[in-house]
């Protein structure tokens, strides 16, 4: 399936509850057939404001929570009581509730350099069940995703299906946070992908970048292009 017949397929919903509630349903079967098939399931979840109605949902949902590891697909470098924390993020919307019992792993260390918290990522990423059972990625306006950025020096080793890497320290063009991602092959390393994103402007980012066909210019093409699992595309207005 190539990255145009991705977008044919996607779900498209009147509204981002709608579509959270679409997607936190999917989510939950899968993870419920990991933990009967290997006793252990894994989830990887974007940051933002874009799956906070997700994660509320999520959390609402009796699952076998304890049998749950959840971690990132990016974060940014910055203690975990800060605002812009998605650690901080995870913790206040999804691990409550039914979802209180996941063990969570969260990517940043502080007070390393970029290239030790590379490593801690690596390190905490290592704790949860491999192939990933669910991994779902966000888009910016500019056609990044995790904290996979068009422009930045990083994006090539991010983006090379080749690296040993599971992690790369990343920093936004226009923002002040200093990131780290998770590769495109770390990424891929998982039997379901999603990608959840929300409003007519990110829309058109997708179509923009399918025209392109350049993952340097939209990172996020390389996820809907490559071959190795499928990307579901769940939309709202």
């Amino acid at each position: 399936m190539g990255a145009a017949d991705v977008l044919e397929s996607a779900q498209r919903f009147a509204d981002p509850g709608q579509a959270a509630d679409a997607l936190a349903q999917r989510v939950g079967e899968v993870i419920r057939y990991a933990v009967r098939a290997r006793g252990r399931a894994s989830l990887l979840v974007p940051g933002g404001r874009t799956p906070v109605p997700l994660f509320e949902a999520l959390s609402g949902i009796d699952l076998p929570w304890e049998s749950v590891y959840v971690s990132l697909t990016d974060e940014r470098r910055v203690p975990p009581a800060d605002p812009a924390s998605n650690a901080r993020l995870v913790d206040e919307y999804l691990l409550n509730g039914q979802a209180a019992d996941a063990h969570f792993y969260p990517l940043h260390r502080e007070g390393i350099d970029a290239r030790a918290d590379e490593a801690a990522c690596g390190a905490a990423l290592s704790m949860l069940p491999r192939p990933f059972d669910a991994v779902i990625l966000g888009m910016g306006t500019d056609g990044h995703t995790a904290s996979l950025f068009p422009g930045d020096p990083s994006l090539v080793r991010g983006l090379d299906p080749d690296t040993e890497a599971h992690c790369v320290a990343t920093r936004a063009p226009d923002a002040p946070y200093d990131r780290l991602s998770l590769t495109l092959h770390t990424l891929t390393s998982s039997r379901w992908i999603a990608l959840h994103i929300s409003g007519q402007e990110k829309w058109q980012t997708l179509q923009s970048g399918i025209r392109a066909g350049d993952p340097q210019r939209f990172p996020v093409l390389a996820v809907l292009s490559q071959k190795k699992v499928p990307t579901h595309v769940y939309w709202s207005a």
